[in-house]
C-alpha cells in the first residue's frame, strides 16, 4: 500500500467515523451489546493479558466468527506441538465468536477482540503484544494491520483461506489498496485450487500461494454424542430429527411449512430450528408461538411435554453435537442472497444426508461435489424441501447411504491441518 493510497484510506476511516459519531454513540447506548469488547477493539488490552504475553513472541491467530473459531481448534492444538516455548493468542471479531473461544478454545493462552484497522490503535495494539508471527483464516484483510506487521517484518500467514468469486469483485475495486497487501503475505495457504486461482488473479503472490485444504474437514465434527444425550435427558430422543442448521430471517417459515406437510406420512417427526444469530432466538421463539407449534428450548430444563414438535437451539457452540442424532440437515443462509451459506461440513462428517439453497457461494466446490456424488441436494423452496426429505425420512437404507456418501467426499479433503502446520513451519524458519 503506497503512501497516497493508506493516506486516502485512511483520512476515509477517520472522515467516516467523525461523521458516524452521533449515530455510534446513540447506538452504544442503546444496544449494550455494541460495547462489548469495544475497549479492546480501541487498543485497550486486559493488563493480565499483556503481562502473559510480554516478551514471550506469542503466535497470533485471528478467526473473525464462531464457525472459524471452532475450526482452527485441531491447528492451534499442533501450533502450540510445533511451537512449544511460544503462546499462542486468539483473536475474534463478534461478541458471540469472543464468547465461545472462552469457553471452548482451551488452546489459546489468551482471547482479545481484534483492533479496529486504524494507525492509531493497530500501533497501540502491536506495541503491546508484539507477535512473532501473525496468522489469518478465511480471507480477514486488515490494510493498517497488515501492512504495519510487514514494516515490523513481522510473518503474515493466510491459512485455511478462502477468496470466492464475490471477494474478486469486491477487492478489485479496491485493487489499488489491496493488491500491493497480498503481494507482501508470507505465505498464503488456501482451501481449495479454485481459491488459490482467484486469489493470484487479486494479486497474490504465485510463488506464495499453496492449496492446502479446509481445517473445518479435519476439525468440523467433535461435538460427539452430546446432543443426543440433550434430547434423551429432554425425552425427544430416536424420534426422525430434521435440523435446520445456522439459519436466518425467512428460512425458519420455509423449514417450518415443509414440516408441517411432512408431519402427516411422519408423524413423530422432530424439528430441530438453530438460528445462526443468538439475537433472534427471542424472534424466532415468536414465530413458533404464534404459528402455534408445540415447542421445547435447550435452556429449559428438565422433561418436555408431550407432542413437542420444534426442539429451539438456543444456546451456543452445541449445534454439531446434534448432527449424529439427525436423519436429515438443511445449512441455512442459503436460501437467502447474502450470507452466501453456512458450512456443509460438519453435517457430512457425521455422516448425515445435507441440503441447501441455491445461494452456497462459501462452499462452492463442496457442495457441487456433495450433490455429483448424491450425498447433498439443493432445495429452493418447502415443496422441494418435502420431496427431498420424504424418501430418506422413510427409508434408512436410503438415509443411511445417502449420509455414507456425503462422508466420502469430506473424508477426501482431509488432512488440511497437517499440510498446513507443514507450510507454516517452512515459512517461518525462512524468515528467522
Amino acid at each position: 500500500m503506497d503512501a497516497m493510497t493508506r493516506f486516502l484510506y485512511n483520512l476515509l476511516l477517520t472522515v467516516t467515523a467523525l461523521l458516524a459519531s452521533p449515530i455510534t454513540a446513540l447506538a452504544l447506548m442503546l444496544r449494550p451489546r455494541y460495547r462489548l469488547g469495544l475497549s479492546q477493539r480501541l487498543g485497550y488490552i486486559p493488563p493480565e493479558i499483556i503481562k502473559r504475553l510480554h516478551g514471550q513472541a506469542p503466535l497470533w491467530l485471528h478467526a473473525p466468527s464462531v464457525g472459524e473459531t471452532l475450526a482452527t481448534r485441531p491447528f492451534l492444538r499442533r501450533l502450540k506441538q510445533t511451537f512449544p516455548g511460544r503462546p499462542l493468542l486468539l483473536s475474534c471479531l463478534t461478541p458471540t465468536a469472543y464468547a465461545t473461544a472462552q469457553e471452548k478454545v482451551t488452546e489459546a493462552d489468551a482471547v482479545i477482540y481484534f483492533p479496529l484497522d486504524h494507525p492509531l490503535f493497530v500501533k497501540k495494539v502491536l506495541a503491546q503484544i508484539a507477535p512473532s508471527v501473525f496468522l489469518f483464516t478465511e480471507t480477514e484483510m486488515w490494510p493498517n494491520f497488515l501492512t504495519a506487521l510487514a514494516r515490523r517484518a513481522i510473518p503474515t500467514i493466510l491459512v485455511s483461506g478462502r477468496f470466492s468469486t464475490r471477494a474478486v469483485s469486491r477487492y478489485q475495486a479496491l485493487s489499488p489498496l489491496f493488491a500491493p497487501i497480498f503481494e507482501k503475505l508470507t505465505l498464503c495457504c488456501m482451501q481449495t485450487q479454485g481459491d488459490a486461482d482467484r486469489f493470484i488473479g487479486a494479486g497474490a503472490n504465485p510463488t506464495r500461494v499453496l492449496v492446502t485444504g479446509n481445517f473445518k474437514v479435519d476439525g468440523a465434527f467433535e461435538g460427539g454424542e452430546q446432543g443426543k444425550t440433550i434430547l434423551t435427558e429432554a425425552g425427544l430422543a430416536d424420534r426422525p430429527t430434521l435440523i435446520g442448521a445456522s439459519t436466518h430471517a425467512g428460512e425458519e417459515e420455509v423449514l417450518l411449512n415443509a414440516y408441517h406437510q411432512l408431519q402427516s406420512a411422519v408423524p413423530q417427526l422432530l424439528l430441530l430450528l438453530a438460528p445462526r444469530h443468538p439475537q433472534r432466538f427471542a424472534e424466532v421463539e415468536t414465530l413458533l408461538k404464534t404459528g402455534g407449534y408445540r415447542y421445547r428450548k435447550r435452556s429449559q430444563t428438565g422433561a418436555a411435554a408431550a407432542g413437542v414438535e420444534v426442539f429451539l437451539l438456543d444456546t451456543l457452540g452445541e449445534l454439531s453435537s446434534f448432527y449424529s442424532a439427525a436423519a436429515l440437515v438443511f445449512v441455512g443462509g442459503s436460501l437467502i442472497k447474502g450470507p452466501g451459506g453456512h458450512s456443509v461440513i460438519e453435517p457430512a462428517l457425521a455422516q448425515v444426508p445435507v441440503c441447501f439453497g441455491p445461494y452456497t457461494r462459501n462452499f462452492t466446490t463442496v457442495v457441487e461435489e456433495l450433490v455429483a456424488e448424491g450425498g447433498g441436494f439443493q432445495v429452493n423452496d418447502a415443496e422441494c424441501l418435502v420431496r427431498t426429505a420424504f424418501p430418506l425420512l422413510v427409508n434408512l437404507a436410503a438415509q443411511k447411504e445417502t449420509g455414507r456418501k456425503a462422508f466420502a467426499v469430506i473424508r477426501r479433503g482431509q488432512g488440511a491441518v497437517e499440510r498446513t502446520i507443514a507450510a507454516v513451519l517452512a515459512a517461518v524458519k525462512s524468515t528467522e
